[in-house]
């Protein structure tokens, strides 16, 4: 088939292309007009030297067949532009760069033209669509950090604010007492778990040195007991108990006052029996009169004694 297509060509290009001889080999310096095929179809004769610009616009094809004026053999044009050139012919062996690093010296196929414009169009659009996507990603951090810094300020005042609420409610209850006073309330939950303030309890108030002693001396004796039975440990420790330094009773809300003899660490001591059980409750609730917001003292659960120990019986006030 391909002996046909060329013999074929041979035909059409017989009157047109014509080769000088010298001594009956064809001439090395002199070329007449190169006939070009395409596809079975000629595409017309042309001068060697408009070759080049032809190829470059995209006329030619490198696939194109030409008559060979050397041999009078069908090759393909890339292969004649590689071969030797008619006199004023540029040789554009060194502007066709090859694509197949297993064989340098073959010339790329394709319009090298169009071929640079689409890599060209690719790079810039590649270029294009990374310069969005950064664009794109960096104001999406930024609103992020945005909402994240709102977020954060807005938790940070209602925190503050929060805070000077409690600061306020906290120093209302302490209720600071008068130089060189002390005061509170006796305050337990009921059955029902209310917290309730407790009238006509007597209240003892001691020098924290005196009482240190007397819990000492009581629990240096605290085999008497023979047991560990709470009731009879409370009432162990108030046995023999040393005379206060002032006695008051809870007002019809619960509260009390002592005055203050002198600046120093005291204690406030009561205990409360239960009506059923008989259980008894004690506190020995120690403050410092030197510190003012210390000087408010409320005798609860939380600071009443757990532990029969002196040690852990003397309960630091709020």
């Amino acid at each position: 088939m391909q002996k046909e297509t060329q013999l074929k060509l041979r035909k059409i290009f017989k009157k047109a292309h014509v080769i000088p001889k010298e001594d009956g080999i064809p001439s090395k310096t002199k070329v007449s007009r190169v006939s070009l095929s395409r596809k079975g179809q000629a595409i017309g004769e042309y001068e060697p030297r408009e070759l080049p610009s032809l190829l470059e616009t995209g006329f030619l094809q490198e696939d194109d067949l030409c008559l060979e004026p050397k041999t009078t053999k069908l090759v393909p044009l890339w292969r004649f532009l590689r071969g030797e050139c008619a006199p004023g012919y540029p040789n554009k062996k060194a502007e066709i760069p090859s694509t197949d690093p297993a064989n340098p010296t073959a010339p790329r196929r394709g319009n090298n033209k169009s071929r640079r414009v689409r890599v060209f169009r690719l790079i810039t659009l590649a270029s294009l669509t990374g310069a969005a996507v950064a664009i794109v990603w960096a104001m999406t951090m930024s609103a992020v950090a945005w909402n994240l810094r709102s977020s954060l300020g807005k938790e940070r005042a209602a925190n503050s604010e929060w805070e000077k609420k409690y600061q306020n409610v906290l120093f209302a209850a302490r209720e600071v007492a008068d130089s060189g006073q002390v005061r509170g309330r006796v305050i337990v939950r009921d059955a029902s778990g209310t917290r309730v303030s407790l009238p006509g309890i007597k209240v003892r108030l001691y020098r924290r040195t005196q009482l240190e002693t007397y819990l000492a001396d009581r629990y240096a004796k605290i085999a008497e007991v023979g047991g560990t039975d709470p009731t009879r440990l409370a009432t162990h420790f108030l046995k023999n108990i040393p005379n206060a330094l002032e006695v008051v009773s809870t007002n019809s809300d619960g509260r009390f006052e002592f005055k203050i003899p002198e600046p120093g660490e005291y204690v406030i001591q009561t205990s409360i029996r239960a009506a059923k059980s008989g259980a008894i409750r004690l506190w020995f609730v120690t403050f410092d009169s030197r510190d003012p917001l210390n000087t408010a003292v409320d005798l609860t659960e939380s600071n009443a004694v757990q532990q029969f120990n002196p040690l852990f019986m003397l309960v630091e006030g709020r």
